[in-house]
């Protein structure tokens, strides 16, 4: 499997700069971007710890990207996909009964989808 280290710290860093920069413009709203700054931090620790594992564990010989790979990012991809798409449509539902925020909205389908992911690959690459 490939490698998204440079991702998740892209995905990190701006979320950390985010929730910085919403904090000293806007600081009314201390609680939105205190959460964005905690994700940035959470990303960036699961990442370095998920590429230290990766390198202490890898051989010098690298494994192709084969068929088996393809098949669990295929699987994974169609749950994720399906989870948050089940996910979008009941909160539309909740949204004409209740105000949600968009950004606890979109904080709620960022996470979704990171975890979605995660754990379906975990699980395919265990039963695969």
């Amino acid at each position: 499997m490939k490698r998204n280290l440079f991702q998740r710290l892209l995905t990190s860093f701006l979320a950390i700069i985010l929730g910085v920069i919403s904090l000293l413009m806007n600081p009314t709203e201390k609680m939105a971007a205190i959460y964005l700054f905690v994700v940035g931090i959470i990303i960036l620790i699961v990442s370095i710890t998920i590429y230290l594992r990766k390198s202490e564990n890898e051989d010098d010989l690298s494994k192709e990207y084969d068929e088996r790979d393809a098949l669990i990012e295929g699987q994974a991809s169609n749950i994720t996909m399906q989870c948050i798409t089940s996910l979008i449509i009941v909160l539309l539902f909740l949204s004409n009964f209740i105000v949600l925020s968009v950004k606890a909205v979109l904080l709620l389908l960022i996470l979704a989808l990171f975890i979605l992911n995660t754990v379906t690959k975990f699980y395919y690459e265990r039963v695969l």
